[in-house]
């Protein structure tokens, strides 16, 4: 059984920086939205002991800021094939203090790039949480998370950590066949063809749902106790949208799924046979942004149209492909992944730089301006569909809360604008 260790794996080469008044801000903003709220507590939600927090009359707005919960975060590993899992979990507040952890993506690099670009030995990515803190009272949903192709398990930190902020236990596995290392290692050799790289990553789902339920038996995990597994969700970017959809299909168990510019590369059926060949029956949500220039507006429509109620679809307005993820802003000044990569010499093949830049430049609405409606929506979504909220008014007032960032929200049956999904495309 894997054990949980006292600070994030050291083969990620985590260092801490201070953040002390950062820290503080966050508390007090964190405890203004838990005043205002009127939640007074971690008020139980019903079912199995959760402790998400009940909340009176949510807004539209009443997910986008952080959550009562402090954040902890764990580095586990995969037994079948020694994947890391990280892990943002619940904490107390008040323990939430001192130094925040970052991890090192350089760690992620093939050795042949590392020793040829000595400038690529830091680039640092915050993960918005704290290691070896002590898990919050109570259990709390798993909501497993699939990176997308060229990804990495950190890729979307600052929406993991968000979703922990609210009482979820977020669980992101690193998926060894298509993720950042596996396509730097294929570009190197001339075998990048993101056809033959597709994943196992539905079995890595699957094993980290495994994982996290024994985690939750282990006296000597952090997360002893603090797991609610009858309810699951799964959330995934990209590719990893595309696996999230098809763990919904293979797996009961998951209540919700959420696809960030995903949805199978354009529509479910990809597949003569398995997952990929059916539509799940669980809900979803589905969102997009309006300039993504590797999953068009069109297949996320037209896989849309292909689900089956309830469901929901949700446009951005002027963004790209990267806006659910936070890697046009890792870096030591924060300058995205690709900018640190040209900064220190490295040709990056147009196929991975198109896909690791897109929404990052001029043209597409800054990224930090849509995170707000993004962590509102998906918060929103899993609260809805686990059963913690008595209606989707935090989903229906979008438009107005957000104004023009909102391109499109909608439940209905199906929208116009889709292009039907083809074979090899």
């Amino acid at each position: 059984m894997a054990r949980v260790k006292s600070n994030v794996d050291n083969s990620r080469s985590p260092v801490v920086v201070p953040y002390a008044i950062l820290l503080v801000l966050a508390l007090l903003g964190g405890m203004a939205t838990f005043l205002a709220l009127g939640l007074g507590g971690n008020a139980t939600a019903g079912g199995t002991g959760d402790a998400v927090p009940a909340i009176a009359d949510a807004t539209a707005t009443s997910f986008s800021k952080t959550g009562p919960f402090g954040v902890g975060l764990v580095s586990l590993t995969l037994s079948e094939n020694g994947a890391p899992v990280t892990v943002w979990y619940p904490a107390n507040a008040d323990a939430a203090h001192g130094v925040q952890t970052q991890i090192n993506l350089s760690t992620l690099l093939p050795a042949a790039i590392s020793a040829l670009y000595p400038g690529l030995k830091n680039v640092p990515q915050d993960t918005y949480a704290y290691a070896g803190l002590e898990g919050a009272a109570g259990r709390f949903p798993l909501v497993v998370f699939s990176h997308g192709f060229s990804g990495f398990s950190t890729q979307s930190a600052s929406l993991c950590a968000h979703l922990a902020s609210w009482g979820f236990v977020v669980a992101s596995p690193e998926h060894l066949d298509r993720d950042l290392t596996a396509v730097l290692k294929a570009a190197l050799t001339g075998g990048l063809n993101e056809a033959t790289l597709q994943s196992r990553d539905v079995t890595d789902l699957e094993n980290t749902i495994a994982l996290m339920g024994a985690q939750a038996e282990d006296p000597q995990s952090v997360l002893y106790r603090h797991l609610d597994m009858s309810r699951i969700g799964a959330v995934g970017h990209s590719a990893g949208g595309s696996a999230v959809e098809k763990l919904a299909v293979a797996d009961s168990r998951v209540k919700v799924f959420v696809g960030l510019a995903g949805a199978s590369f354009g529509s479910f059926g990809e597949t003569a046979s398995g997952p990929g060949a059916k539509v799940p029956n669980q809900p979803g949500m589905l969102m997009y942004g309006e300039k993504d220039g590797i999953v068009p507006a069109t297949s996320m429509k037209n896989a849309y149209n292909a689900m089956k109620a309830p469901k929901r679809l949700i446009g951005i307005a002027d963004a790209g492909h990267l806006v659910f993820a936070d890697v046009c802003t890792v870096g030591p000044m924060h300058e995205g992944l690709i900018s640190v990569a040209a900064s220190a010499g490295l040709q990056i093949p147009a196929q991975l730089a198109s896909l690791g830049s897109d929404g990052c430049t001029t043209g597409f609405a800054p990224i930090y301006s849509d995170q707000p409606l993004i962590k509102q929506a998906v918060t929103a979504e899993l609260r809805w569909q686990m059963g913690f909220d008595p209606s989707q008014q935090a989903l229906d007032g979008l438009e107005q809360a957000f104004g023009w960032q909102v391109l499109q929200n909608t439940t209905a049956p199906s929208v116009a604008g889709a292009t039907p999904w083809k074979a090899g495309s």
